[in-house]
This record gives C-alpha cells, structure tokens and sequence, in this order.
C-alpha cells in the first residue's frame, strides 16, 4: 500500500489530474448504476407480489361469487318447493310412492335445466335412497358421487355447503337439506357441475401473469385437477406449505427461487395459491444489466477524453513555468512563456516572466547592488505572491460553492443547492462589488438573496412584503446600509417571536430625500432601548442575551450622518410586542448627483 501511495505521489501533475478523474467518475457511475438495477430489481419483485396477491384474490372474489350463485339457486329452489313436505311423507302406498317420485324427478329436472353448466342434480333422502337426473346417461354421476360423499359429514354441517372434485371433469355441491318450519333433517341435494365452470376463472388470470394456481377448499383438498401444474405445485401440496402463517413466502425447488402468495376467502371457505418463478419475474431485467453495463463503458469513454482534455489544459502552463524555470536556474538565459490561458498558474507565470526580466536586469549592475535589489525583488515577489494567494482565495471559494451546489443537485437535495447557490451569490456581491457606493437596484437584490437564505432557515416562519417604486432603483446609496437593518429584524425581532413574522421592506420618495422602511411584526422593545440605539455614545453598545450586537445599526446611523448631514440617518418606531420599524433617510443621488 505504501508503494502503491508513493508511485501515485511521485506521477507527474497531468497523470495526477488523470487518474483521480477516471476514478472519481468511475466509481459515481458503477454506484449509481448498481444501486439503480438492485432497487430496479427489488421494485419488479415487490410489484409482481402485490399484482399476483391482487390477480388471486380477484380469483377468490370470482370462486366466492360462483360457488355461491350454486348454493343460492339450489336453496332458493328448495325453499320455493314441496320437497320438504314430499321427503317427509310416510306413507307407503303405491300412488303416494309414485307421485313421490314423480315430484323429486320433475323438481330435479327443473333445477338441471336453471344453468347449463349443471351435468347431474341427485337427491338423497332420510333412508339414503337417491334420485338422479343427469344430461349424459353413460356417465355414472351416482356412483362417483356416492363412492366420495360422506353422507355423516355433510349432515353434520347443517346446511352449509362442501364442494369436492369429481374425477370426470366435474365438481360437486352437496348440501343438507332440512324442513324450514320443523328444522328436520329430510335429506340432501347434490349438484354435478362442469369443471370448467371454475376453471375457467384461473384461465384468464394464467394470461396475465405465468405460474402455477391452486385452488383448496375447506378441507385442503386440491379443487380443480385437471389443470397442469409444474413439479414445484406438487412440492408444494406434499409439504403442506399452504399453512404457513404469512400470505407471502419464498421457497426453493430444484434450485431454482419461487414466491408463493396464499388468498384465503370469507371463513376460510377457498385458499387460492399463486406459485410465480423468481427467474419468470426478472427475465426482463437482463435488458437493464445491458443498459447497465453499456451506459457504465460509455459514461468511462467520455470521462477518460474528458479527463485527459482537462487535465492537459490545466497543467499546460505549469508546464511551460516548469521548462522555463529549469533552463532560468542552468544559464540564467530566461525565455519569455506565454500562457495558454489567465487562469492562477497562468497569473504566476506572468508574474515570473517579470521576476526573470529583473533578475536579467540586476546582472548589470554591481554585485552589491544587485544583491540589494535581488532582496527588494524578492520581498516584492513574496508580497505579490500574498496578493496573488488573497486573489485566489475568493476564486477557491467560490468553486468549491459551486462544486457543492452541482454535487446537491446531483443528489436530489435541492434545498440545500439552492441555500448554497445564494450563499455563493451574497458572497460573490459582498466581496465582488467595488468601492463604497451602489444602485438601490443592487442593495435590494443583495438584501433578497440574504433574505432567500433566512426564508429556507426558518421556513414558512419569515414572510418578506417588498413595496419599492421603479423610479428608484437607479439611486446611488452607501453599500450594505440595509443589511443590518434586516438582520436586526430577524434576530432581534422575529426570531424570538412565536409564530408567523412578516418583514415589510418599503422605499418611497419624500420630497428630495428617499426614505427606506424595515418594518417587522416582532417583539418590539421600549422607548429606553430606542434611546440607546440612537444614542450609543450616551449609553453605550448594547449587548442582547444572544450576544449579538447592535453595532450594525449603529454603524449605519453614524454613516448616514457623517457623509450627508444631521439631517439624515435613522429614525426607530417600536413598541414591544407588537413590532419595530426603522425608517433611514437618506439624499436622492442619480449617477453621483442629487435630483433637481
């Protein structure tokens, strides 16, 4: 590691630059992209889990609704009939037997032909004798159903319907029937149905998403068979996995990952299972590692180009100082370099071109002489040099603001590039603007973007009302004459203040003078405290709990008067708990004049 650090010390400038760009890039784009496909993957994993939970529940509404649309019409027929009354008959004869009979078969091929789903309708009386109507009389619906009823069972549910798979294609309703004003057990009624009645419920589901479904009923028992399903739904049934407790699960099958989502309906009457291959869910996110990888290769193409032009033109003028300089110090023959570009390094090899040429110079001279002026050069260099480094300082700064606000921006912290973004701005005023006087224009924008940046600290606490007339913005005052009247509001008036506080930052024209209001709804201060504001060489500065001083404004009444007159300056209006508003007067200069 130590050499690998003293390799990377001892590479040239331009190799420098070089590398930490590639790397620096290299490494933003590979966490960007990874963490894009990963949250990618994890998102179509999620969504297809609550699609699939939401296709199988779809599927227990539509079972829910078909079963019990059976179960209506059977019951509704029986209640609508004498069949109870006939199932109850005890009498032995041969006319009643017969027209017995003839009852429970016409009531049976009535309720066959109400849906032509329905393959057989069986009666089974108290004795267990059955009844059968059926549309296929080469099937044999009596034995099947037979051989599977537990006649014992369903007596015991007492009315409450058990549904079963038959084994040719069909299923099966059976449900005890019992004497409405006696409650007596008088038999049951059994209805065969084609099984592409259910079926075909989880057809049209199987085209909207690929994976096995399962239907259960009350007993666990797999409903619907005759559907195809893959090795894993067997794995699944064997082991009993429907009984988990979570409605979503993850299981393993011949190495391969599967997601299992169990629906249960009202009572616990159908599971409804969704058994979805993992592989089934991503197959389509190969496309986004490609993307993935391709946009990583590419974004590294541009970065290197951009590295090596960048860092080329940033050490090209250290280059030219660094040739010129060797040769300088070997024959103290200076060759005059001509930078590329007015950047810092561009500045000292300016400033070294003028350093060589008064070496060249002190070589005429006597040797004490020389030495003298190569002492006063040298002072006068270190001097520039600290000029050059107070000159860079600003500029340093004023990159490295800019360099957070792009990083922000990046990151989707918005709030904080813009704080940032106005933070460089008041700085590049506050430094950048020369001399001591400036538009109004320029102060009121200063004092917005100072403004800007207090608004995002406390939020919707500050409120900023701007009442200014146009035909004043082109006034010359003093610079920074407002910002510590503004400061003052907020400090000292609205932020110890509860609640919501407005600022009102109004200009007018008041014969030749212009007069500029601060006006805030704090909390105020007595006639006392405006004394001593005013008169501080009476009283003294004064000093609040929050150790910030007053000697802004102060400053700005000294100043107001000193460079125009006792007419002018400050005038203070508060009282406490309601607010303060502070009224600078001030001459009406356009362009250095006053106005006629």
């Amino acid at each position: 590691m130590r050499r690998i650090s003293s390799f990377f010390m001892n590479m040239k400038l331009r190799s420098k630059f070089l590398l930490s760009f590639t790397a620096i890039i290299f490494v933003t784009v590979l966490m960007i992209s990874v963490v894009n496909y990963v949250v990618s993957i994890g998102a179509i994993k999620r969504n297809s889990g609550e699609f699939s939970e939401y296709l199988i529940g779809q599927i227990g509404i539509n079972l829910e609704k078909r079963t019990k649309d059976i179960e209506e019409i059977a019951f509704q027929q029986f209640r609508s009939s004498s069949l109870s009354e006939r199932l109850s008959q005890t009498d032995t004869s041969e006319e009643t037997i017969y027209f017995r009979n003839k009852y429970i078969n016409d009531f049976m091929s009535e309720l066959m032909f109400t849906k032509e789903d329905f393959l057989a309708v069986m009666i089974i009386d108290v004795n267990e004798k059955p009844y059968l109507v059926q549309r296929q009389t080469f099937h044999q619906y009596d034995q099947e159903l037979l051989q599977r009823l537990d006649i014992d069972a369903v007596q015991q549910k007492r009315g409450k319907p058990v549904w079963f798979q038959g084994e040719h294609g069909t299923v099966f309703m059976v449900r005890a029937m019992f004497d409405i004003p006696t409650a007596k057990y008088v038999g049951m009624i059994a209805i065969g149905l084609d099984s592409s009645y259910i079926s075909s419920i989880i057809t049209n589901v199987n085209q909207l998403m690929d994976g096995d479904i399962l239907i259960l009923n009350e007993n666990n028992e797999l409903f619907v068979p005759d559907l195809k399903h893959s090795g894993v739904a067997h794995f699944f049934l064997d082991n009993k996995l429907y009984l988990a407790n979570e409605s979503k699960n993850s299981l393993a099958y011949n190495g391969s990952q599967y997601i299992s989502t169990v629906v249960s309906t009202l009572y616990d009457k159908w599971k409804i299972v969704q058994i979805i291959d993992v592989k089934q869910l991503t197959r389509d996110t190969d496309s986004i590692k490609y993307w993935t990888i391709s946009t990583i290769l590419v974004s590294l193409l541009i970065a290197f180009l951009m590295a090596v032009f960048i860092s080329k033109n940033i050490t090209e003028n250290i280059r030219l100082l660094l040739q010129s300089m060797t040769s300088f110090s070997l024959d103290f023959n200076h060759h005059v370099i001509v930078p590329k570009s007015r950047d810092e390094v561009g500045l000292l090899a300016a400033k070294f071109n003028s350093m060589a040429d008064k070496i060249n110079d002190l070589f005429n001279s006597v040797y004490r002489e020389k030495l003298l002026k190569q002492k006063a050069e040298y002072r006068t260099l270190q001097f520039e040099y600290k000029a050059l480094q107070a000159q860079m300082n600003p500029h340093f700064l004023y990159n490295t603001l800019e360099s957070v606000y792009s990083m922000a921006k990046i990151k989707g912290e918005e709030e904080i590039g813009e704080m940032i973004y106005l933070l460089g701005k008041l700085l590049r005023e506050s430094i950048g603007k020369k001399g001591d006087v400036l538009t109004l224009q320029e102060e009121i924008s200063f004092i917005q973007s100072y403004l800007s940046i207090h608004k995002m600290i406390y939020g919707d606490k500050i409120e900023v009302v701007y009442r200014l007339d146009d035909e004043l913005m082109d006034c010359r005052v003093p610079k920074f004459i407002l910002q510590p009247l503004v400061e003052n509001a907020v400090i000292h008036g609205i932020e110890a203040k509860p609640g919501k506080g407005v600022i009102h930052i109004i200009c007018r024209a008041e014969e030749e003078d212009l007069i500029i209001e601060v006006a805030d709804n704090g909390i105020g201060m007595d006639e006392e405290m405006v004394e001593r504001l005013l008169n501080p060489e009476r009283y003294g500065t004064i000093i609040d709990s929050n150790k910030h001083t007053n000697v802004g404004i102060i400053s700005v009444h000294k100043r107001a008067k000193i460079l125009y007159g006792d007419k002018y300056g400050l005038s203070i209006q508060s009282k406490s708990g309601e607010g303060t508003t502070v009224q600078i007067r001030l001459p009406i200069l356009d362009g250095g004049h006053s106005r006629d």
